[in-house]
């Protein structure tokens, strides 16, 4: 799936380059489009008492982003088991790649870790064709 934006100027450090703290925000964004596009929105699952739980994120840096620039970010899915699943990311600018990244997570229900709802995972299997 692909996602993309213009970085506003409140995302930016002194120099005009995206803090390296909002990359993740960016990832956050488009993996809620990718829920959204695949009809399961994070309010949705919410809705249904699960909780989507961060485990792990990543982010290697490879060129800086500045304000006004468009950014496109490609998001994969990558490994997904029983209980958890993972996401890539590449941000790239006019084809360029500046940023690539990782994310892990987890479903909790009423604070306790479950097994990923059959209906998410029949979801994403729909769309990636698995």
């Amino acid at each position: 799936m692909l996602y993309s934006r213009r970085i506003q100027f409140y995302e930016t450090d002194a120099q005009g380059i995206v803090h390296h703290s909002n990359h993740f925000r960016i990832f956050e964004e488009a993996r809620g489009e990718f829920l959204r596009n695949l009809g399961i929105p994070y309010s949705v699952i919410r809705g249904m008492g699960y909780e989507v739980v961060l485990l792990e994120a990543s982010c290697r840096y490879k060129k800086p982003i500045l304000y006004d620039e468009e950014v496109v970010v490609e998001l994969h899915l990558g490994k997904m088991d029983r209980f958890t699943f993972e996401f890539s990311y590449k941000v790239t600018v006019d084809g360029e790649l500046r940023a690539e990244g990782r994310t892990r997570h987890c479903i909790l229900k009423e604070g306790k870790l479950v097994s990923i709802p059959q209906f998410i995972k029949d979801r994403i299997r729909e769309e990636i064709g698995v």
